[in-house]
Formats: structure tokens, sequence, C-alpha cells
């Protein structure tokens, strides 16, 4: 059953008496829409093998892809995370100041801190596999092989 005061948008508050115009939690709803953002396509390059040994480019190949997991998708995802959740605590602090002045700038920017933490770490970790991507094709066509799937 839903209060008068949330009827009217007023959503309870930390302190007694106090209430929010807009509900905190709902911002909880988009993480798992943030969260598929670091759901990355990672397909196998397009590679012309027409006279190359097979054998030959499955040991380059293996090198090569061990060469591209040096790319650090943990430390891109945390670093991705750390500013976006700067940001997202920025923006959500204003939003909520607007909304509540300080209550709701506090926890505007929890909201916003944690929305943005989620989404900077997807982020971080996409740009991350997209860098391990270009580093196979790139190691591939230092070793002769023609990458179609490349810019050159």
């Amino acid at each position: 059953m839903v209060s008068l005061a949330e009827s009217r948008g007023c959503y309870p508050a930390a302190l007694p008496g106090r209430c929010l115009r807009s509900d905190p939690v709902k911002a909880i709803y988009l993480l798992p829409l943030l969260a598929l953002g670091g759901c990355a396509y990672n397909q196998a390059p397009i590679v012309d093998l027409n006279g190359k040994d097979q054998a030959q480019y499955e040991q380059d190949y293996a090198y090569c892809q061990e060469y591209a997991l040096k790319v650090d998708k943990g430390e891109a995802a945390k670093v991705g995370a750390a500013n976006s959740a700067a940001v997202g605590a920025g923006g959500g602090a204003v939003v909520g100041a607007i909304e509540n002045g300080l209550e709701g700038a506090l926890i505007g920017a929890a909201v916003g801190a944690a929305a943005g933490g989620a989404y900077g770490a997807a982020e971080g970790s996409v740009r991350a596999t997209e860098t391990q991507a270009l580093v196979l094709r790139n190691c591939l066509k230092e070793k002769g092989y023609k990458v179609y799937d490349v810019a050159n």
C-alpha cells in the first residue's frame, strides 16, 4: 500500500520527518544494464592462411594471444571504476542537492558513485578487451600474416 507521502513523490529519508522527491533505489535497477556493457565481443581474427602452414599459424597465434594477455583488464577496470565513480558521485550530489538539499546530495553522491563505478569498470574492461584484440591482430601481422579485420 502506497502512503500519501509516496503518492505525492515523497520517499522516506534518513532523517525522521524528511522525505526525498525521487527514489534513489530506482537507480540500482540500472546496474544490470550497465553491467551488460562489460560483455565484449572477442571474435578470432580473420586471417588469410593461403600458402601458410597451419601448424606454424597455430604456434604463432598462441604466442600472439599470450602476448595480448599482457594487457591488464583488471587494472583498466579499476581505473575506469575509480574515474567514473568520482564523476557519478559529483553528478549525483548535484542532482540530489537540487531535489532535496544536503540529504539529497549525500544520497545522490552515494548512488551516483555506485552507478558510475559499475559503468566505469565495465567500460574499462571493454576497452582493455578491444586493446587485447588489436595487439593480437598486430602481432599476427608482424609475423607475416594477412589480417583482414584490423586497420592498416
